[in-house]
């Protein structure tokens, strides 16, 4: 489940935004074959960067100039422009200086070094570890077998396991976070983060204490909107009211859910976590379908996707009703905040909402104690 990719740094920021630098990077692997091939990949001024050298040595050496500095990585084989899964890769900063990776093996387990913000992201990585060794130790559900999609149980302990070594990660970064609150790897790491809605509350008290200096960032900008954002949707706010076609073209309105508890679940064909998520849906909707619950999706899928929307309903078997304004942005999405998916709020017969992205065993757990009670 885990994509062999992290993050990364920085320090004195209006020069390393405007003043024109050289960096040079170099790697040595043990395990490097002569021939292979190396391939580097970055985003600067909202353009792609790549390139790709080979192994002389066990050795390869990238030299290059910039503006700015961003996060990039590195991948040993795998095209990045067309490869699936990246199995051998490895995260690094592009700024001044030489950058340095070292490896008795694999570039995923390089020991990396030589600039300020590539020493951060060496510490971060360090302190990553147990939890990427232990992922790695995962089948990625993108390369089960037709056989294996069909067992329930494996899904079902994979999903579980990739999200409990997906927050113990999330645990280590907002650790190193707190540590580290001038440094551009920490600003990137905090973006990342801030795409799940249920650490917006840690996003946000961690982004007050930033430096004035990262705050207006891209990277900056893009956590104060999903703050913002995330502010619209709050548990023990009364839900809001929307209306959405069904995939026949009858209209769905919130209101006609009153008097039920009714999970509100926002996903897409497309979206392989959503899709994965799908059979614990299913779990929780058969179990307690009887005791006044049910489940309504909205998919933000666009229009030229529709078949692609009515495909998945049908192979994933989703029983309840299901919506879509198949909109450039779904207006229910944007009303409850959706900055991404899976997303979901819990609703009581009221219509107020009594918990947040609770997906996995933690919506299990949440009904469980619901109905208990």
């Amino acid at each position: 489940m885990f994509k062999k990719i992290v993050c990364l740094g920085l320090g004195l920021l209006p020069m390393a935004i405007f003043a024109q630098y050289t960096f040079t990077i170099r790697g040595y692997g043990g395990s490097y074959k002569n021939g292979d091939s190396i391939f580097l990949s970055y985003k600067q001024g909202g353009k792609h960067f790549t390139d790709s050298t080979v192994v002389r040595n066990n050795g390869f050496r990238f030299t290059g100039k910039s503006r700015t500095i961003s996060k990039g990585y590195l991948c040993r084989n795998d095209n990045p422009r067309t490869a699936m899964l990246l199995k051998d890769a490895f995260d690094i900063y592009i700024e001044k200086g030489n950058i340095v990776l070292k490896s008795a093996d694999t570039l995923n387990n390089s020991i990396l070094s030589g600039t300020r913000l590539n020493n951060d992201q060496a510490q971060l990585v360090a302190a990553l570890k147990p939890v990427t060794t232990e992922g790695r130790k995962i089948k990625d559900m993108e390369e089960f077998t037709p056989e294996e999609l069909l067992d329930t149980g494996l899904v079902r302990r994979t999903t579980e396991r990739s999200a409990a070594l997906y927050h113990e990660g999330i645990a280590v970064r907002l650790k190193f976070i707190n540590m580290h609150l001038n440094s551009y790897v920490s600003l990137v790491n905090l973006a990342s983060i801030a795409r799940i809605s249920a650490y917006l509350p840690d996003v946000e008290e961690r982004f007050e204490k930033f430096s004035p200096a990262l705050k207006p960032l891209p990277e900056g900008e893009d956590i104060l909107r999903r703050i913002n954002e995330g502010h619209k949707t709050f548990i023990g706010m009364k839900a809001k009211e929307f209306t959405q076609p069904d995939e026949n073209g009858q209209q769905v309105s919130l209101s006609d859910y009153r008097g039920k508890y009714l999970l509100i679940d926002f996903w897409a064909s497309w979206c392989s976590p959503c899709r994965a998520e799908n059979p614990n849906l299913i779990d929780a909707y058969n179990k307690y379908r009887d005791k006044n619950f049910t489940i309504l999706s909205i998919s933000i899928d666009i229009q030229r996707d529709r078949q692609k929307w009515l495909n998945a309903i049908k192979a994933d078997q989703l029983p309840w009703k299901q919506v879509s304004d198949l909109k450039d942005k779904n207006q229910a999405a944007a009303l409850y905040g959706v900055t991404t998916i899976p997303a979901n709020v819990l609703l009581d017969p009221e219509g107020k909402i009594i918990a947040k992205d609770v997906k996995g065993k933690e919506l299990q757990d949440t009904l469980s104690r619901l109905f208990r009670n």
